[in-house]
Order: structure tokens, then sequence, then C-alpha cells
């Protein structure tokens, strides 16, 4: 196997572990977003600057509004992700969340005037897919109608990141990453500044440091810096299946480690969604698809 393929693999190992320890954190999913930015963003800018290769600001005025955006987006849809994770679970906020490519790519049907019988008939399928795995004869958490709600928002979020990206190609992948993550760091300080009461006298223990340094550090800076490191060496099919991994590897870490359970009819709607998104994913590449993000 090459190193490319192992980094990949291993950045969306990573990214498919996010909700078990997401899940471990009693701080709000605010405060979680914030500082999964904050420092994600400064190990993304101190290994870019050991590099030398200090990330920059785009030059034209269109391409640092879009990264405004992007970055915006992305601390929104890292809070209601978060908040899903807790109200539902983590194998059900994930495959909602991952309707996002699905979105994507009918969004860049529609504006190529490609949307034919073959894309209604993969919408339908994929909407099925979500009605099955929220069926009411199942386990979904504490508050699985909000949850899923917000998961399917945060999915909403995602696709714009998606589509904007496109819009700042003067500036690389990982130094836009970067950028974004700051922008997030700022944006969501802001909002915690106008709500005292979720920090107002908040200790947070030892342990929760621990979790939330591993959340910024090896889920945020290092998994980012693998996935792009990996993906100039790859070709696209490689790519995008092994994209597939993160979602995967998150509903069986979810299973093993934190005890929830997906009964047959969920699983079905799992195989639609996902395989809905991965066959959607052939009609988008001639229809010119953005290259999708990581989580």
């Amino acid at each position: 196997m090459k190193r490319s393929q192992i980094q990949l693999i291993s950045a969306m190992l990573i990214f498919g572990s996010l909700g078990l320890f997401v899940r471990q954190l009693t701080l709000s999913s605010a405060l979680i977003a914030f500082f999964r930015a904050a420092i994600g963003g400064c190990f993304l800018f101190l290994y870019q600057c050991l590099r030398r290769k200090p990330p920059r600001l785009p030059q034209s005025r269109k391409s640092r509004i879009s990264l405004l955006i992007s970055g915006i987006l992305l601390g929104s849809n890292w809070v209601f992700l978060f908040e899903a994770y807790r109200l539902t679970t983590v194998s059900i906020a994930t495959l909602c969340y991952y309707l996002a490519p699905i979105l994507v790519a009918l969004f860049v049907l529609f504006r190529s005037r490609r949307f034919s019988g073959k894309a209604a008939l993969l919408l339908i399928l994929g909407l099925t897919g979500l009605c099955l795995l929220i069926n009411p004869g199942s386990a979904l958490g504490i508050h699985p109608g909000l949850g899923i709600g917000l998961g399917l928002i945060a999915a909403l979020m995602y696709a714009g990141i998606i589509l904007i990206n496109p819009y700042f190609k003067e500036v690389e992948g990982l130094d836009s990453s970067c950028l974004q993550l700051l922008i997030a760091a700022a944006v969501l300080l802001g909002y915690l500044l106008t709500q005292p009461a979720l920090w107002n006298g908040l200790e947070i223990s030892l342990s929760q440091w621990g979790l939330l340094l591993l959340l910024g550090i090896v889920h945020t800076g290092l998994a980012y810096a693998l996935y792009f490191s990996a993906l100039p060496r790859l070709d696209s099919t490689t790519a995008a299946f092994s994209s597939y991994l993160d979602p995967v590897s998150a509903i069986f870490f979810s299973v093993i480690f934190l005890h929830e359970q997906l009964n047959a009819i969920q699983l079905v709607g799992a195989v639609l969604i996902l395989g809905t998104s991965w066959r959607l994913s052939r009609l988008e590449k001639e229809a010119g698809l953005p290259k999708k993000t990581s989580s």
C-alpha cells in the first residue's frame, strides 16, 4: 500500500472516531467547537510555519469574502453536529451529516441542467434511506427529532462549505483549512462572549483538557495534514472511495465502543444513503463538482 493511501485512510479513521470523544466531553457544543477550531488552527499554522509555508490570505476581495463565509459555516456546522451527537446517536448523526455530498451533487446537477431521471431516482433512494434510518421502532437517542434536525442543518452547512471552497483557489488546501479554522475560532469566541452562561464559573478538569487537546491536535491538525498531504498523490477514484471510511468507521466505532445499535431496517437505510452518495459522485464528475473537503 502506498504511503499516500495510508495517510488518507488514517485521516478518515481519525475523523470517524470524532464522535466517540465528543460524547465524553461535558462542555457545551459551542465551547467544544471553539477549542477544536482554535487548537487545530494554531497547530496547522505552526506546522505550515515549520515547513516555511506560512498561510497567507487570498489577494482578491471575492476570495476573502468566500473564505470568511466558509469559516463561519465551519464553526456553526460543528456546533450543530456536536449537539446532534448528544441528542441522537453518533451513527444517526453521522449518516444525517453525510447527506451533504448528496445535496452538493444535486445542486451541481441542477445548475448544469443535467438533472436526469436517474438523478431523481437516486434522490428518492437517499430520502428513503433517511426515512428508514429514523424509523420509530429503533433506539434514536434522548431527543431524536431535534438531534436529527440538527444533523441535517449541519449537513446543509457542510454542503455550503464544499460549494464555496472553489472560490478561493489561490489558497492551497492546507492553508485554506488553517485560515477557515482560525476564522471559525474567532467567530465562535465572539458568540461565546455574548453567552456568559456557557462558560461563566466553568471549571474544566484535566481529563477534559486532554480530550480537547486530542480533538484539536489529532482529530483536526494531524488529520487535516494527513488528508491534504495524501490527496495530490492519489487518483480521484481512490480518494473518493477512501472518503467513505469516515462514516463507515464512525458507525463501527459507535457500535463497538458506545454500544449503539442499528437494526436491520436502519442498516438498509445506511446503505441507501452511502450508496446514493457514491453513485451521485459518478454523475457529478460530468457536471464539474467542487472538491469535497475534510470533516
